[in-house]
């Protein structure tokens, strides 16, 4: 399997969808700086986000290595936005409680996922937030 870069795929998708870092980011639902540190290698997108930039690369791919058209741009916009509202609604139909479980699941079985030590103060941070988040909503 070829390494993925992370890095490489957001400017990509980016440049051939004709955007800046700014509309790439109110596109796809996240901050400005947030494509800037995926572009810059120091963060990574969440893994539902990773799998949606990964379908639109594939997408883009079938079609050409142009941008896209105004039909195509438009119906992606659409498709991007059913695809934004649907998980919308499923977070929505989540108890918190369920949330929290899940988060600390996905913790204990890091080792498992092939955390590292380079993610241990990443991982430290992520403990004290739902630690925070857990006592705050007395789950």
């Amino acid at each position: 399997m070829i390494p993925l870069s992370i890095p490489a795929l957001v400017k990509g998708l980016r440049e051939r969808l004709g955007l800046t870092q700014e509309q790439f980011a109110h596109e796809v639902g996240v901050t400005f700086g947030t494509v800037n540190q995926w572009e810059n290698g120091r963060r990574r997108p969440q893994p539902f986000l990773l799998r949606r930039l990964l379908e639109m690369e594939a997408a883009m791919d079938e079609r050409s290595a142009g941008r896209l058209n105004k039909g195509e741009a438009k119906a992606f916009k659409k498709r991007w936005e059913a695809v934004n509202a649907a998980e919308k609604d499923e977070l929505a139909s989540t108890s918190v409680a369920q949330k929290f479980r899940q988060v600390a699941a996905l913790l204990a079985s890091a080792a498992k996922l092939g955390w590292t030590e380079a993610l241990a103060e990443e991982e430290a941070l992520v403990r004290e937030r739902y630690a925070r988040l857990r006592k705050y909503s007395h789950v």
